[in-house]
């Protein structure tokens, strides 16, 4: 099986191991007009009204069934304005020996909900890499557990079914 990638465009094989958001979820439903008025945004941080401040970071969920292999949900976090200016004065500098900012996810997740506001810490990486958020170990949350203990093929299958990956694709000849 095949998909062809919504970002660069090129067929790749097997199934899509990422899946993301282009938007904070409130920025999102401002629709086009409110974006324009109320936001700056980039595909790696936004600002809303000048008062609130996300960066797009990777949480990421083992794939138990393959070695070494990570499913990544591409989502935003919100966080305080410090954190958003030391990321943005950061951008091509190794700030990895930071501490892990606090955050808020600022998407729901559509095949675990309540996911809005969850609690996270964001760890930063060298130069421009994108920065992975982790759900608080005390959490017991879906999406908390599925990161911390991983998840199958058959779950990584459902999701990417729950998300609608598979509409309209061929069905397969038996």
């Amino acid at each position: 099986m095949s998909y062809i990638c919504s970002h660069c465009g090129k067929a790749h094989e097997g199934l899509p191991t990422d899946w993301g958001f282009k938007l904070p979820d409130e920025v999102h439903e401002l629709g086009w007009l409110g974006r324009y008025r109320r936001c700056r945004h980039t595909s790696d941080v936004c600002t809303l009204d000048d008062r609130r401040f996300f960066i797009r970071c990777l949480l990421p969920v083992r794939l138990l069934d393959a070695d070494e292999a990570l499913f990544h949900w591409g989502v935003w976090a919100e966080v305080d304005e410090a954190t958003h200016e030391l990321y943005l004065r950061s951008w091509d500098e190794d700030i990895s020996s930071q501490a892990r900012a606090q955050g808020r996810l600022a998407n729901e997740i559509p095949v675990t909900p309540d996911t809005l506001g969850l609690p996270l810490e964001i760890e930063f990486f060298a130069d421009s890499e994108r920065p992975r958020v982790w759900l608080a170990d005390a959490l017991q949350h879906a999406l908390a557990l599925e990161q911390r203990h991983g998840i199958s093929d058959k779950r990584h299958h459902d999701i990417l079914a729950e998300l609608g990956h598979f509409d309209g694709q061929p069905e397969a000849e038996s």
